[in-house]
């Protein structure tokens, strides 16, 4: 990414022309919005004490004022160069998927987050999703063009490549790329059903958005009620001892996965002897994914329905061993579909909440536990916010003095709408967005269905994560958005000059 800047402001300084640069940048509200935000960046650096992390924060997002300066002020591309740098986008996210099928294929217990090895599994999902948004772009127009879409070759690849790429947001259990498809769907459906000419399209388009949330509730349904349906252990009355006489533990906590109570049933002395004969490993040792052993096992044997003991070690097959010893707590995430897996740690992580309040490690409930006390820093800094520098170590401060399980984290917010609002307050937080309506309206970028799907994917992400806080998600959010608002604004220019001409010969 940092080639990529470097090689657009090579291009920049050899175009030079900066007479008609700066009549692009005086006529662009989409670069002047860029610039808004970070000058409120540096101007709510004044009375921050924590000025080594305010400008490395402002270094960090320095691609938010380069690329659209390079990009809005140079020669834009045409419509041919864009569909060309859009089809390469497609095809180097598929090709990286493809290697992530193979990192896949070849690594034992291959962690999701680490499937693709570039970038993080969040921030690749975005692209995914744009990637999506891209095809069924180009798909449209193209099926509009030819005379028999069916038949059309290219249309059909578009249609694989969409699917394989679907399939991978599976693999790496992306439970927002799937919320922000859905919803962008929806809006956009809502936004251009009038302009939709056909009523059959339309009313199938809705159709087909009716089935697939019908669809993913009846999943969601059913994976639950599958994890949720109580294993014959599970409903028998609690025996208190082995069927070598040695006594059980009962916590009977309520603690429970695929349908039986995880904390039941457990005989430390028979899983400690048994354990010894089938391993190499000690019960206690740290497994690859630095998890213990012990709570390890007891979770893959509760997960097969079975008790925590000797006559549960019988079940176990050298397989099942080996992934017990890589921190594999459950079958299910061995042999399971990715589907499924998705849902089980969903469940599961609900569950720990539900019996200890247990936040720390869990995707979705740390963020809850970070929105809750980043809401209470903004609550006591409403109007200004803490500044640029102060942000993180107020986030930090607030989550020590709630005495939550999540103090010492590195992260901070976790939601780039909460982060600005703690930062820059109610104030600064109106200045940006009111600069970024205003230019997105004043050159009505949203016209384009594209760039609204593109805008739609970025707000949506800024929910659940810090989009604007990596180098990726700064070059994501802006790189695109840029590209297609100047061809946008050529094009614009274009028709304005073509009614002016026509409008001249009418008078004549």
């Amino acid at each position: 990414m940092s080639g990529m800047e470097i090689l657009l402001a090579v291009n920049w300084a050899l175009e030079w022309d900066m007479r008609a640069k700066w009549d692009r940048a005086r006529r662009s509200p989409l670069l002047w919005a860029f610039l808004v935000l970070m000058a409120v960046h540096l101007l709510w650096m004044l009375g921050s004490t924590n000025t080594a992390y305010g400008w490395g924060d402002i270094f960090r997002k320095l691609p938010l004022l380069a690329i659209p300066l390079v990009v809005l002020t140079s020669r834009p591309l045409n419509r041919k160069q864009l569909t060309a740098l859009l089809f390469a986008f497609v095809a180097t996210v598929f090709v990286a998927t493809v290697i992530g099928r193979i990192r896949l294929a070849v690594i034992p217990d291959l962690p999701y987050r680490q499937i693709v090895p570039f970038i993080s599994h969040i921030r690749f999902a975005m692209n995914v999703c744009l990637a999506l948004v891209v095809i069924a772009w180009f798909g449209i127009e193209r099926s509009r063009r030819v005379a028999k879409p069916y038949t059309d070759w290219l249309l059909w690849l578009m249609l694989v490549v969409a699917v394989l790429l679907v399939d991978f947001l599976f693999k790496i259990r992306s439970y927002t790329a799937f919320v922000m498809l859905f919803v962008t769907a929806v809006i956009m459906l809502a936004v251009y059903w009038k302009r939709i000419r056909s009523r059959v399209v339309a009313f199938g388009a809705f159709t087909l958005l009716l089935t697939v949330a019908a669809v993913a509730l009846l999943v969601s349904v059913g994976m639950y009620n599958d994890y949720y349906t109580p294993v014959p252990l599970a409903n028998d009355p609690l025996r208190p001892t082995t069927v070598n006489g040695n006594p059980y533990q009962h916590k009977d906590d309520g603690l429970m996965e695929n349908g039986n109570y995880i904390n039941n049933y457990i005989c430390q002395a028979e899983l400690e002897r048994e354990w010894a004969k089938r391993s190499t490993m000690g019960l206690y040792d740290t497994t690859q994914n630095d998890y213990t052993v012990y709570p390890t096992l007891l979770r893959y044997l509760n997960a097969l329905g079975t008790t925590k003991d000797s006559v549960g070690m019988t079940l176990l097959d050298d397989d099942d061993i080996r992934a017990i010893e890589h921190g594999i707590a459950n079958p299910v995430y061995v042999s399971g579909s990715s589907l499924r897996k998705m849902y089980y740690v969903m469940f599961f992580e609900y569950e720990c909440y539900r019996s200890f309040g247990a936040v720390k490690d869990f995707t979705m409930l740390q963020r809850f536990e970070l929105w809750r006390n980043a809401w209470k820093v903004f609550r006591s800094n409403p109007l200004f916010g803490t500044g640029t520098g102060d942000v993180v170590d107020a986030c930090h401060q607030q989550l020590a003095d709630s005495q939550s399980p999540l103090q010492g984290t590195y992260k901070h917010a976790h939601n780039q709408y909460l982060t600005f609002l703690v930062t820059f307050g109610i104030i600064g937080f109106a200045i940006i967005t009111a600069f970024f309506v205003y230019a997105l309206r004043r050159q009505r970028l949203l016209r384009v269905p594209a760039v609204l799907a593109f805008v739609c994917i970025v707000l949506i992400s800024f929910i659940t994560e810090d989009t604007l806080e990596t180098l990726a998600g700064c070059v994501f959010s802006t790189l695109f958005l840029c590209l297609m608002a100047a061809v946008e604004a050529e094009n614009g220019e274009r028709r304005a000059e073509s009614g002016k001409r026509k409008a001249m010969s009418r008078r004549r």
